[in-house]
């Protein structure tokens, strides 16, 4: 009897520890996948002082992008398209493949050429460091002081946003605005993502901008946390199209 026991629990160890094998297989490959896709899309365009992006090329490979973000000091460095809904690139790259990094992705009630009073973009945060993973480097003194700065390409021009807030909070209750009703509900909102800034040196900023751009990812130091990044325009500049 006790030899049959003993049979049985090797073997339900054996299947669980195939199972948990095959999941980490699964998960290795994926980040792999991904991250061979998005290095594959970099090569075909560049994010120097002097130059643009090249979006006749990257609509060719997917019309729904809309731009580019890139964060010095961090892997941030991604296209950022916008479906039909949130949900469409939450497990799907740019080229259209099944992945669980998914893409950088605007919310869906945004407008495309970032014109929206609150500019809302998502990225999961994955295990390895990719995709909005480095966002929670931005809500370090530290690294702001050095790193103050979020570049956004767009087909009309290159954003320079300034970093004014990050913290983590519960995803539930996080309402997050798209639009505001007046300008009442805009300094009310402005006033309420500094108070919770973890960022100090840049809970000076106390005007009330054209538009605000909000990045949002996973976090993982409390069960359902989201880290919140608030950027504004720094620098708009519109000679910076796209390549020849």
């Amino acid at each position: 009897m006790k030899k049959t026991i003993w049979t049985i629990l090797f073997f339900l160890c054996a299947v669980v520890f195939c199972y948990s094998g095959w999941k980490l297989y699964q998960s290795l490959y994926s980040y792999k996948e991904a991250d061979h896709e998005y290095r594959e899309i970099r090569k075909i365009t560049e994010k120097k002082e002097k130059s643009g992006i090249d979006f006749k090329k990257l609509k060719k490979i997917n019309p729904d992008i809309i731009g580019w973000i890139y964060i010095e000091g961090t892997r941030i460095d991604y296209p950022i398209v916008q479906g039909k809904n949130n949900q469409e690139y939450l497990h799907k790259t740019v080229q259209g493949r099944k992945n669980a990094s998914g893409s950088i992705f605007m919310d869906a009630k945004g407008k495309k050429d970032f014109t929206s009073d609150n500019n809302v973009i998502y990225g999961h945060h994955m295990r390895n460091g990719s995709m909005f993973a480095d966002l929670m480097k931005l809500r370090e003194n530290s690294f702001v002081k050095k790193h103050p700065y979020i570049f956004l390409y767009t087909p009309k021009y290159k954003l320079r946003l300034k970093i004014i807030s990050a913290y983590a909070k519960p995803a539930a209750g996080a309402q997050i605005p798209i639009d505001f009703s007046s300008r009442k509900e805009k300094k009310k909102y402005m006033e309420k993502i500094q108070r919770s800034s973890e960022i100090l040196e840049q809970t000076a900023y106390k005007r009330i901008p054209n538009h605000l751009y909000t990045f949002v990812t996973c976090s993982y130091e409390r069960k359902d946390n989201r880290t919140f990044v608030h950027a504004v325009e720094s620098e708009r500049t519109y000679e910076m199209e796209t390549k020849k």
